[in-house]
């Protein structure tokens, strides 16, 4: 757990060592400013989605979301719950309003009901009888 540590601070400290801040002054103060020319680059458009629905392990999600290159960004989520309801969270994102996010819960069908399935390679336990070696 040390090792694990000692690996993180320094790997922290390299990255405060190889990012740091710069310092400007502004009416006789000094302040802690990020280069903002690093960052300056316009936002690039995109698009993605994903799903997944495996019913073997129940795991069924799906994702999305799109950037209009604007800075402004939209998108939702589902999951379906251990309980059978499923989360839908829809957010959107831009510099005005920031981060907003609504979720809703869709209960479960009234027909849902899951239930593990029958192992089939069960079998008894063999034992058998200690005999000590004979030497």
């Amino acid at each position: 757990m040390a090792a694990k540590l000692i690996v993180f601070a320094a790997l922290f400290g390299h990255l405060a060592l190889a990012y740091p801040p710069s310092v400007i002054e502004h009416n006789g103060f000094e302040t802690n400013h990020y280069d903002d020319g690093h960052y300056a680059h316009a936002p690039t458009p995109y698009h993605f989605e994903y799903a997944v629905n495996d019913p073997h392990t129940h795991d069924i999600k799906s994702h999305h979301e799109s950037n209009d290159g604007h800075g402004n960004v939209k998108g939702s989520y589902s999951l379906l719950e251990a309980d059978g309801s499923t989360r839908v969270v829809t957010y959107t994102a831009d510099h005005e309003h920031g981060f907003n996010a609504e979720v809703k819960k869709i209960e479960a069908p009234a027909h849902h009901h899951y239930e593990a399935p029958l192992a089939t390679s069960y079998h008894e336990p063999i034992h058998h009888s200690y005999k000590p070696y004979q030497y």
